[in-house]
């Protein structure tokens, strides 16, 4: 566990050690020494952690506790972690916490070693720590290490934690260098603390680093989010049209700076998607291929790709899209998983029953060792669905009762298997169940939204055996505590939206 944490280091973290160099006033007198650590450095500037500890690990026994080990052992930390000598890190950490106590960096390889021993409410604490007292050190962790932090607290249900933890990252605004988008998870993240909190004017003014309308428009389906839904409305306009033009221009206008950048294409297909503008998208995505060892960003863009033909009802031309995700290694592969499970689901929803079996099946086999449960049990609604429109009940049946045990890793997979198998009166029971419980019932609010207040959404049959759904009294009751439908000033525009240009230069959008 230590060594899949702490190599999520980003490469510019030693670059960042070197940011604090031994001076010469304060190297030994001994000229070896001297030269040893000149080595050192230059082996960091080069980033060579293997030469940084050739150089330095002589040093250490024959050095006592002062100001030289202090820096030396300083030296050493990232490139502990880099090549792998945990125990080492571990107690250099430790040496270097009761030295330099407030040190940023080491506080940072202090939520490192938590993460990697699995003390994640431990880790989160640190971190929270670290952001409110040292932000810039924040740069020596990544992204993807603070969100399996977030991801192991959530699955624990030690939200407290999480939350104190979003707030600090939220309030340092800190965007990790390699998944810029979680600033915006931090600052949604920190929106929800806050108003748990009572807190609403500070949730309220983190609500201008939330620019994609989607999220926007869930918030106000949320009652969580009801003490800050004017200013919400107020982000997205009429139809979402404000927030969408806003979207719009900024993620074109970088992907026109930045014409080979998969995260600027990434943003500019989601554009054209929000915009409603579907040629366009598909025009611009034409390039993307389906390939092994594909970044997370290609991936999204292949999907929208396959959303934008699916809703112009070029369901063929969408299929063989998507269809070459399967001959993938999920192994060498791992961001294809949202691409895996999509592939059998959209097979179900064009009719393509068996096709939808076969495909839900062989998912499941490739790809037991890089999809989570939340995942998987979608995988499983697919079976169940497909199982039903083909007749073959009595195997739907044995299935449902196998996915009923794991009912909390996904408690909408299970209601939607029950309503394909037209089971509504035990999906009425699990659904009640699960809108008893606050995070579920918020998580079952999202899949009663209608078409209609979806951008890109074609038709669905899994979408309207909701819709069916909420006309149950007892259903809707308790939705309605959680949430409600989008009102429909907020719903995108039937018609496609005008490309919003950038304003020339001196020129505002007032």
């Amino acid at each position: 566990m230590m060594g899949r944490s702490v190599r999520l280091l980003p490469a510019l973290a030693l670059a960042l050690a070197v940011a604090y160099p031994i001076r010469a006033q304060n190297l030994p007198a001994d000229t070896a020494r001297q030269e040893a650590i000149g080595r050192a450095q230059q082996a960091a500037a080069a980033d060579d952690c293997a030469g940084v500890l050739g150089a330095l690990d002589p040093l250490v026994p024959g050095l006592a506790q002062g100001d030289q080990r202090t820096l030396i052992q300083r030296l050493r930390l990232i490139c502990l972690g880099r090549e792998g000598r945990f125990e080492e890190l571990a107690e250099v950490q430790h040496e270097l916490t009761v030295a330099m106590p407030r040190d940023g960096t080491v506080r940072a390889f202090g939520v490192i070693i938590a993460l990697g021993e699995e003390r994640f409410a431990d880790a989160a604490d640190q971190l929270a720590t670290l952001a409110a007292s040292s932000p810039s050190s924040l740069n020596i962790l990544t992204g993807a290490a603070v969100r399996e932090i977030s991801t192991r607290l959530q699955q624990s249900n030690a939200l407290a934690v999480r939350n104190r933890m979003m707030i600090a990252l939220a309030r340092a605004d800190w965007e990790p260098s390699d998944i810029p988008e979680l600033r915006t998870g931090f600052a949604e993240g920190a929106i929800s603390a806050l108003l748990d909190e009572g807190q609403p004017d500070e949730a309220e003014g983190l609500l201008e680093r939330i620019e994609q309308p989607e999220l926007l428009s869930s918030m106000l389906v949320d009652r969580h989010y009801a003490p800050i839904w004017r200013a919400v409305e107020s982000r997205l306009g009429p139809a979402g049209g404000l927030s969408v033009d806003n979207f719009a221009r900024d993620k074109l206008g970088t992907y026109a700076d930045m014409p080979t950048s998969d995260t600027a294409l990434r943003d500019a297909a989601n554009a054209m998607l929000l915009l409603g503008r579907y040629p366009d998208l598909i025009d611009m995505t034409d390039d993307v291929a389906v390939r092994e060892g594909m970044s997370r960003d290609e991936v999204q863009t292949v999907l929208m790709r396959a959303r934008a033909l699916a809703v112009l009802g070029r369901t063929a031309e969408a299929d063989r899209v998507l269809a070459p995700f399967m001959t993938l290694d999920p192994a060498r592969s791992p961001e294809i998983v949202t691409a895996l499970i999509t592939y059998p689901e959209f097979l179900d929803e064009t009719g393509q029953s068996a096709r939808a079996l076969e495909t839900a099946r062989a998912v499941r086999d490739r790809g037991a060792s890089v999809i989570n449960g939340f995942g998987m049990r979608w995988v499983d609604r697919t079976e169940i669905c497909a199982l039903s429109a083909l007749g073959r009940t009595a195997e739907a049946g044995a299935a449902i009762d196998r996915l009923k045990p794991r009912f909390g890793e996904n408690h909408a997979a299970l209601i939607e298997s029950l309503l394909c198998a037209k089971r509504d009166a035990e999906a009425s029971e699990f659904a009640l169940k699960a809108f008893a419980d606050k995070d579920a019932g918020t998580e079952l609010i999202y899949q009663f939204q209608p078409e209609g207040s979806i951008w890109g959404a074609g038709p669905s049959r899994l979408r309207d055996l909701w819709t069916a759904f909420l006309a149950r009294p007892a259903i809707k009751a308790a939705f309605e505590k959680r949430g409600r439908i989008l009102p429909r000033a907020y719903w995108p525009g039937a018609k496609p939206r005008e490309i919003p240009r950038r304003p020339a230069a001196g020129e505002n959008l007032t």
